[in-house]
């Protein structure tokens, strides 16, 4: 009987889950490429960058902003210092000294965190559209101007740009960069579905006048993670689902680097998985608590399966039947941005991630985590 339920369980999980893939893979293909063309080029933008012990990766981003195919009197960049215990903060400095010509501004924040760094570089910007990367991001030449010109076309209050891992070394990394990939165009095809879910602050555009709209103590305010996700969150409740788009297009995808190891990865999914406790929109918590019960499930079904043997076929059945879902989403997005190499991980990655999903949730729920050197964060 114990089976039983178990089984139509399963089903009924995997229904919600065919659901909302098929709303994802719409939102997906429904949405156009985006192409800057060569009009005039007049929006102020302001690329904030909160970096902590950077130092290894910060030259190589700095050198890509001042390669960019955009006006030097029509972007500044503003770099947030978080504290770094290396020279993070050094390298910037010699690069503005080196380099006068491109307008650089290094703030060294007087608050601790990534969202206290972001909020003092987003004060500090000038200018109509604020623009958020990462220390460890590389984009190509004409990352600014796309998202420029798509800004002046859409008018949106905020831009979800695309985000990959890059330079994976080994199988593992593989399977992280095929993981991301999938969580990238998950929250791709919802924002075009307009149920905007997620976006990776990585590639992330909007106005300075949305952003103090937002504000930032309501809805996860609390999270030293997830300020972008929140960002999102607080945007579409104050301005509507439809001010939130999805720029899809190649000269917009910015590239950064995978988890070093296996330790590394789960921090960073325990991270990202502490936020969706402070969830309020109605389609991320019910994304959040369909993809946590299905690979439950999944996970129980397995385990199972050192008792009864059988439970391995069922589990074996349902994870074709997942991948088989996931598959249209994930040959669209990899095909877009060059990676479609990953798609010969998807059987092993099926096969384990009901279990590290699990393994990540259920600490991020109750424990606290490590961070950039920093413990015992929620």
């Amino acid at each position: 009987m114990q089976a039983e339920y178990l089984l139509w369980a399963l089903v009924a999980g995997i229904l919600l889950y065919l659901l909302m893939l098929l709303v994802f893979t719409w939102g997906w293909y429904r949405l156009p490429v985006f192409s800057a063309g060569a009009g005039e080029k007049s929006v102020f933008v302001t690329v904030v960058v909160a970096v902590r012990n950077e130092e290894e990766n910060i030259g190589q981003l700095l050198e890509a902003l001042s390669a960019q195919n955009y006006p030097r009197e029509l972007y500044h960049v503003v770099v947030v210092d978080d504290h770094s215990t290396d020279e993070t903060g050094e390298l910037v400095a010699a690069f503005i000294r080196a380099h006068p010509e491109l307008k650089v501004q290094l703030i060294r924040t007087s608050g601790e965190g990534k969202k206290a760094a972001l909020a003092e570089g987003i004060e500090a910007a000038v200018g109509e559209l604020i623009v958020t990367t990462d220390g460890d991001c590389l984009m190509g030449p004409d990352w600014l101007a796309t998202l420029a010109a798509f800004y002046d076309r859409e008018r949106p209050a905020l831009i979800i740009a695309p985000v990959v891992y890059s330079k994976e070394k080994g199988a593992l990394q593989k399977l992280f960069s095929l993981d991301f990939a999938g969580l990238v165009a998950a929250g791709a095809g919802s924002a075009g579905a307009k149920l905007p879910l997620m976006g990776n602050g990585a590639n992330l555009a909007f106005s300075k006048q949305a952003w103090q709209q937002a504000g930032t103590v309501e809805n996860g305010g609390q999270f030293v993670s997830g300020d972008d996700v929140f960002l999102i969150h607080r945007i579409a409740k104050n301005q509507g689902r439809k001010a939130i788009q999805f720029l899809k297009s190649p000269s917009a995808l910015v590239r950064t680097v995978p988890p070093l190891s296996f330790r590394d990865f789960m921090q960073q999914r325990i991270r990202w998985a502490s936020k969706a406790k402070a969830y309020k929109l109605p389609w991320a918590m019910l994304v959040s608590m369909v993809v946590l019960a299905v690979n439950l499930l999944l996970a129980l079904t397995f385990f199972a399966g050192f008792y009864r043997p059988w439970y391995f076929i069922i589990y074996g059945l349902f994870i074709i039947l997942k991948l088989l879902i996931d598959l249209p989403l994930l040959h669209g997005f990899t095909s877009f941005c060059g990676k479609r190499k990953l798609l010969r991980f998807t059987i092993p990655l099926a096969l384990v991630y009901p279990l590290y999903i699990v393994i990540a949730a259920v600490p991020a729920l109750f424990f606290r985590f490590e961070w950039r050197g920093r413990k015992g964060l929620r």
